[in-house]
């Protein structure tokens, strides 16, 4: 589920790109990825500007972003948008205290600069047995399933208070109990794209092999 929300986050910040940049790039390599990383893990980054992204962007992956979680938690129950963004909250916040991500220049290619990225990954094998399942999470599943079988709907189900309040503590306990990995460091290759506002900016050329990176899966 973590995993769907991280790739749909650098999705999200692909979409903002047009194609490939042909003029000189905004920022830096090393500067691009950290924002990059630190934007989907922690939700904001002093790198943004450095990195060639606008308030507007930021401000949009912010909302798209607490879309991606409602959707993500939707096939246990819907969120009000309160609640995503609460749930959101809880991920970031989680991140901030545990992770920490450090960035250079490793090779000066002109074209596929490679930035050498190091970080404390989540652990996602070890997460299954503690993030997947507790008490609350087991509660919530009850009442939704309860609820429903009574004829309530989605959207009364995202209105009703008693459910949304124990969705925050549910999967707020769930992100809290993802172990973490000890430090570890990832050779990223990177390009340049152009975003809609015709600025070029540098990004990372294989988002996936980034994301395993971060969920602990290399």
């Amino acid at each position: 589920m973590l995993k769907k929300i991280l790739i749909c986050a650098l999705t999200l910040v692909a979409l903002l790109i047009s194609g490939c940049g042909e003029e000189k790039a905004v920022g830096t390599p090393d500067k691009a990825i950290l924002a990059y990383c630190e934007i989907i893990t922690m939700g904001e980054s002093p790198n943004m500007e450095a990195a060639g992204f606008t308030d507007k962007d930021n401000k949009n992956l912010r909302n798209v972003l607490t879309k991606i979680f409602a959707e993500s938690f939707d096939a246990i129950v819907p969120l009000s948008d309160e609640t995503a963004d609460a749930v959101a909250k809880s991920f970031y916040e989680n991140n901030k205290a545990k992770m920490t991500f450090q960035a250079k220049i490793k090779s000066e290619d002109g074209d596929k600069p490679v930035v050498e990225l190091t970080t404390t990954p989540l652990d996602m094998s070890k997460a299954v047995g503690t993030s997947g399942v507790n008490d609350e999470l087991i509660a919530l599943i009850g009442m939704v399933g309860k609820l429903k079988s009574d004829g309530m709907t989605d959207e009364q189900l995202k209105n009703n208070p008693e459910v949304q309040k124990l969705a925050v503590a549910a999967f707020s306990k769930s992100i809290k109990e993802i172990p973490m990995q000890p430090e570890k460091t990832l050779e990223v290759a990177c390009e340049t794209i152009t975003t809609p506002d015709r600025n070029v900016i540098w990004a990372p050329a294989d988002v996936n092999s980034l994301i395993d990176f971060i969920m602990g899966k290399k």
